[in-house]
């Protein structure tokens, strides 16, 4: 993206932590400066992408909801996941079958995010996913609470009232509206 130098450097790359999920590391890394210090790195399922879709039929969008632990509640969003493997559209296609039940007629790229560069060393590929029937039957029904489809004009307005906080289906949106779809 840029040939311009990093100005933080690594010394070691050091594992603190990993599961099958993700690695947590805490490198030794040299400052801009030149002095020694530390970085800590999250790298998701060996840095393969994760993926996320905004679901399409008849100008209805797909959202999940989900128990997300780590903010300890329900929250709706997007359909979106781990990766599967290392090709993105693979992934999507079993995360939208895990979640809504069905695979789309046709998958088109939407945008590529980071979502938090800070710590996570991740890249999420969001895809346009649309769908000749809306499906409501998700096969995961331990992880997937509930599945609807609301209009775009609906979604915008429950974005607009904070009822959606979900960042992907937030990034999402952003890139279709900036795409004029």
């Amino acid at each position: 993206m840029d040939d311009q130098a990093p100005p933080i450097t690594t010394d070691e790359q050091v594992l603190a932590y990993a599961n099958p999920y993700l690695s947590v590391y805490d490198d030794r890394v040299r400052l801009p400066d030149g002095t020694p210090g530390r970085y800590l790195r999250i790298v998701e399922r060996d840095g393969m992408p994760g993926v996320a879709a905004l679901a399409l039929h008849a100008g209805r969008i797909a959202l999940v909801k989900v128990f997300r632990y780590p903010i300890g509640s329900w929250e709706w969003g997007i359909p979106r996941g781990f990766a599967h493997s290392a090709d993105p559209v693979e992934s999507l296609t079993a995360e939208l079958l895990e979640e809504l039940g069905a695979v789309p007629a046709r998958i088109e790229p939407l945008v590529v995010v980071t979502p938090n560069s800070g710590i996570l060393a991740s890249r999420v590929h969001i895809f346009l996913a649309h769908y000749e029937q809306a499906s409501e039957q998700p096969i995961d029904v331990g992880e997937v609470g509930e599945v609807r489809w609301p209009t775009l004009t609906a979604l915008a307005a429950e974005v607009a009232g904070g009822g959606i906080q979900d960042a992907f289906t937030l990034a999402a949106l952003g890139a279709y509206y900036a795409r004029g779809l």
